[in-house]
């Protein structure tokens, strides 16, 4: 027989009261730190320490084999206003940009061509963004090979059509093309996906609401297509800046930074600094300043996203 007090029924709460509430709550902030202790031994271990060591050292005079690091204050930074380093942060920039401005527009294109309902749709994706997958090293190999002054396959077509061959390496316009080339190749695959992705995210709906306003292609590209793609935009414009910062392997090898620092960039001259002239130092110096860029034009990022979602 059920029992009543003051009219009432009583419930049993099925939550734990009292200290029986305080040692179901330790039990799980126990468990919680045991689950997470091996990630943030990872964390601090594989990111935080070497950002901690890469500042440390940054002031620093190492050779990164003897002896022990030698203060050295702000002379590293101030290296950095000396040639060839402003002519390599300008190389940076202008591969930067560059590639952003020309990629975002060629994936653009490609993901509205690729958006339709075209037989073999499939096939033309995947072959877009084959060479976002394929090894940027084997790659840049085969075109270094390419190119070639003695032997390579473009010189050896030149020379069969009557045409005199051309030492590229020794042309700062033809090695920043080729290597801004090879850059779009590698990259326009991975731009036409993200856009991809957003196109498809647009209700179809919208687009039948403004042909029946009278709306034609033009006008939806315009006026509804471009404006709902903002944030998916910002995102890529933001993170192929990022990546445009970290050319290296094209860099490396095929142009080598020539000539005469041309086409070199910071990437490339932060790992010539500590593995090539063994200057600890100024590498991590670099490094640091690299990662200043990278972290404004993230903050870059989050502020344009968030005016962007507030609107």
């Amino acid at each position: 027989m059920t029992r009543f007090s003051s009219g009432k029924r009583r419930v049993n709460s099925p939550l734990p009261s009292g200290s029986s509430q305080w040692h179901y709550s330790r039990e799980h902030t126990r468990t919680a730190w045991i689950i997470l202790t091996p990630i943030l031994i990872y964390y601090i271990i594989f990111a935080i320490f070497p950002v901690l060591a890469n500042t440390y050292l940054s002031f620093m005079k190492w050779n990164g084999i003897t002896g022990l690091p030698v203060w050295n204050g702000l002379d590293n930074y101030v290296r950095y206003f000396y040639p060839p380093y402003p002519q390599i942060i300008l190389n940076t920039f202008i591969f930067a940009l560059t590639t952003m401005f020309i990629q975002v527009i060629l994936g653009f294109g490609m993901a509205l061509l690729l958006n339709q309902k075209v037989r073999g749709l499939g096939f033309y994706r995947s072959m877009w963004y084959i060479p976002t997958i394929t090894s940027t090293a084997i790659m840049a190999q085969m075109v270094s090979i390419f190119i070639s002054p003695y032997g390579g396959v473009v010189n050896n077509v030149l020379s069969n059509m009557g045409m005199p061959i051309v030492i590229w390496q020794t042309s700062p316009f033809w090695m920043r093309l080729i290597i801004i080339l090879f850059s779009l190749w590698r990259g326009v695959g991975g731009t036409m996906v993200l856009f991809l992705a957003g196109l498809q995210g647009i209700h179809p709906e919208l687009y039948d609401a403004a042909k029946v306003d009278g709306a034609n292609g033009w006008q939806q590209l315009r006026y509804l297509t471009i404006p709902l793609l903002k944030p998916t935009t910002l995102f890529i414009i933001v993170t192929n800046i990022i990546g445009g910062f970290q050319i290296f392997e094209a860099v490396q090898l095929i142009s080598k930074g020539g000539p005469f620092n041309q086409t070199n960039v910071m990437l490339l001259q932060i790992y010539s600094d500590a593995f090539t002239n063994s200057d600890f130092g100024t590498a991590s110096s670099g490094a640091t300043i690299m990662a200043l860029l990278l972290l404004g034009a993230s903050i870059v990022m989050i502020r344009l996203m968030s005016q962007e979602d507030a609107k």
